[in-house]
């Protein structure tokens, strides 16, 4: 029984160290940006008032949500389920401040944040999307067509 009592232990720490070195590797493969990465934010000179829309990849699991976050705050539309078809995920986002916003996508326990100034909209804070005040044109739409 000496003997088996060995090949049990040997078998237990083997599964052990597998379990191990499979969650060393599902950790480390969030510095690849093989998750949910490479946020963007359409437009420029982004005003508050005005509609954006912001583009996230997802490389490896489409079947999780995306998590949108505006300075910790989740997005309305927030989390948003990816689709099998396309490796990209989008929500609108419109800042209602002016100054620093950092946007943050999170799938699980993986993110990818940017940072973008807003500056106060011509209209204050109740501007139209599309109006003179945040820019018009196809600006804001070439960026939700490629993906």
């Amino acid at each position: 029984m000496n003997a088996q009592g060995t090949r049990a232990r040997r078998v237990g720490m083997a599964a052990t160290t597998f379990g191990a070195m499979a969650a060393a590797i599902v950790v480390a493969a969030p510095s690849a940006s093989a998750w949910v990465g490479n946020l963007e934010v359409s437009g420029k000179d982004h005003k508050t008032g005005c509609t954006y829309t912001l583009i996230a990849s997802v490389e490896v699991d489409r079947v999780s949500t995306v998590k949108f976050t505006d300075n910790g705050k989740e997005l309305p539309g927030s989390p948003v389920s990816p689709s099998l078809l396309s490796n990209k995920v989008t929500i609108k986002w419109t800042p209602a401040t002016a100054g620093v916003h950092k946007l943050e996508a999170r799938q699980i326990l993986i993110s990818d944040s940017i940072s973008v100034t807003v500056a106060e909209g011509s209209g204050g804070s109740g501007s139209a999307s599309g109006s003179g005040g945040c820019g018009g044109g196809l600006g804001g739409l070439i960026p939700s067509l490629s993906g």
